[in-house]
């Protein structure tokens, strides 16, 4: 009873403190509210009147326990991966991430390794394998083990990334169960946690083969410790003996149902969790908002020019785009010039027979070389479009946009070997082209989204206007020539010639929130430098 106490104020602690703005130094606030729950375990022990040295198994085990315990972390982090791709498969989204979670300079990284290679496990032991599963012993230490890692796993209050958890947390408790000790599970929880924040600190601060080198390189040595675990846990399993304690009786009167009340609201809060990552995660459109809006930056006031590079292909360079940015009194004008060679890929491998390859990888192999030009006003006020002209050509035709005024309604122009094609534009319209640098204005939050109406001009001339979907997904590293940037991640999702396409962009998360890269779904524009 006491102990689903301290879960149900513990679990109200941590998300009062996920609550809490960011403070300017980043993961203090995540230790301290480890440190705060790891501390309301010990008060919880002392008003049991229990010993906190032998309900922690605070004690020494020896140093083959946590050797074999430390040699488990990386075949349980490779197991974990592989249910947690499971999971993003059989789910259909991934659990956003916040971009506070990736660190920005040395001051944070060390911190993040702090918070998840020493305070994160220091004080978890302490809560479930100390008290919360000891707790459950009382009726059997199977009990213990499995309804402690559950709470474990849900405590994390993540559904999607739920289940990769419950393989560490079954290991960890029967680690500790077996060694009599609290020592190796904290040393397997370091380890486990370790090889994640090396991930994350690579990410935010070393090129994109670099950080692929290091994933691979975990994945290797995880595909190899699988078997090398799994003889670890059995040699565990054989050299201890956990000693026999007495089940104790089991509650009498009201607290025979009394106990589960704070399991019931626990898992109620974690359900309430769970509801709102699945929508968040696999029904965005449903939190879109009425009307997208956007403010533009201050920094928006400075002529500013950046330069980009496109790669196509497999990491192929294959053109250059410069886009200028000048305000003026009551408009804020854009002109981009863009310069694209033509590309194919060639794979190391033979392509069966009508199998879509850039479907499947999520990029285009093969592209035409095209040069392009636009030209677009938005207002100041709200960066509503105002004007847009612009040419694309490539060796089979050349297209003239325009954007104009016909009886007061906007009107969108293409013209394509002297036949004309016009579109009446609706209000907040997004235009194929100019959206990914009007989106910088976004007042970007955690999956905000709005639906709005986008123009699209195909190859041939023809105009589409179709309902699209855009949405902030959270954030992630971002691999530039210009350098490494934790960048908000945005969506623009709509259904073209039939078939849904996504395309994306991401922004700097520092303000003025600068497009860093956009992928138009054939090439990737990578900012190369800011004038």
């Amino acid at each position: 009873m006491a102990a689903n106490l301290y879960l149900l104020v513990g679990l109200g602690v941590l998300i009062w403190g996920s609550s809490l703005p960011d403070i300017g130094v980043r993961y203090v606030v995540g230790i301290a509210v480890e440190c705060v729950l790891a501390v309301g375990a010990l008060f919880f022990m002392r008003l049991e009147k229990l010993s906190v040295r032998e309900t922690l198994r605070w004690r020494w085990p020896g140093w083959q326990p946590l050797l074999l315990s430390g040699g488990l972390a990386c075949g349980l982090w490779f197991i974990g991966i592989i249910i947690n791709l499971m999971a993003t498969v059989a789910l259909g989204y991934t659990t956003p991430l916040p971009p506070t979670t990736f660190p920005r300079d040395g001051r944070e990284a060390f911190l993040l390794v702090l918070s998840t290679v020493v305070v994160a496990p220091l004080c978890e032991e302490i809560m479930f394998r100390g008290y919360v599963q000891r707790a459950y012993e009382r009726r059997s230490p199977w009990i213990g083990i499995v309804v402690g890692g559950i709470i474990f796993a849900l405590y994390h209050l993540r559904f999607q990334g739920a289940f990769a958890l419950v393989p560490v947390a079954f290991t960890l408790g029967c680690v500790a169960w077996r060694s009599d000790s609290l020592f190796p599970g904290i040393l397997l929880h370091a380890a486990y946690n370790s090889i994640a924040s090396v991930v994350m600190i690579a990410s935010s601060f070393s090129s994109a083969a670099v950080v692929s080198g290091v994933i691979m390189a975990f994945v290797c040595i995880g595909l190899f410790m699988v078997p090398v675990a799994l003889v670890a846990l059995w040699r565990l399993w054989r050299i201890t003996a956990p000693p026999v304690r007495m089940a104790l009786p089991g509650p009498l009167g009201w607290r025979k149902w009394a106990w589960m009340v704070p399991l019931v609201v626990m898992l109620g809060i974690y359900g309430y969790s769970a509801f709102g990552e699945v929508v968040v995660g696999r029904f965005p459109e449903t939190l879109a908002v009425e009307k997208l809006t956007l403010q533009p930056p201050a920094a928006w006031d400075i002529p500013t020019r950046w330069y980009y590079s496109i790669q196509g292909g497999i990491n192929q360079t294959v053109g250059t785009a410069t886009c200028e940015l000048t305000p003026q009194a009551d408009s804020i004008e854009l002109a981009c010039r863009v310069h694209q060679d033509a590309f194919k890929a060639d794979l190391p491998f033979e392509v069966p027979a009508g199998l879509d390859v850039s479907a499947l990888l999520g990029f285009s192999l093969a592209g035409e070389a095209g040069e392009s030009t636009q030209h677009v006003g938005w207002a100041k006020t709200d960066l509503t479009l105002q004007s847009l002209t612009g040419t694309r050509q490539t060796n089979h035709a050349r297209l003239t946009l325009a954007h104009i005024t016909v009886g007061g309604t906007p009107t969108l122009q293409v013209e394509r070997a002297g036949v004309t094609e016009t579109a009446t534009l609706p209000a907040e319209i997004l235009v194929d082209g100019e959206w990914p640098w009007r989106l910088s204005a976004l007042p970007f939050a955690m999956t905000y989204g709005s639906t709005q109406p986008l123009a699209l001009v195909s190859a041939e001339g023809h105009i589409q206007i179709v309902p699209a979907f855009v949405l902030v997904t959270g954030s992630e590293p971002s691999w530039t020539p210009a350098g490494n940037f934790i960048t908000w991640k945005v969506t623009v999702t709509c259904e073209m010639d039939g078939q849904e396409t996504t395309l994306t962009a991401w922004y700097d998360v520092e303000a003025p929130h600068t497009l860093v890269r956009y992928d138009n779904g054939e090439v990737s524009y990578l900012l190369e430098r800011i004038e």
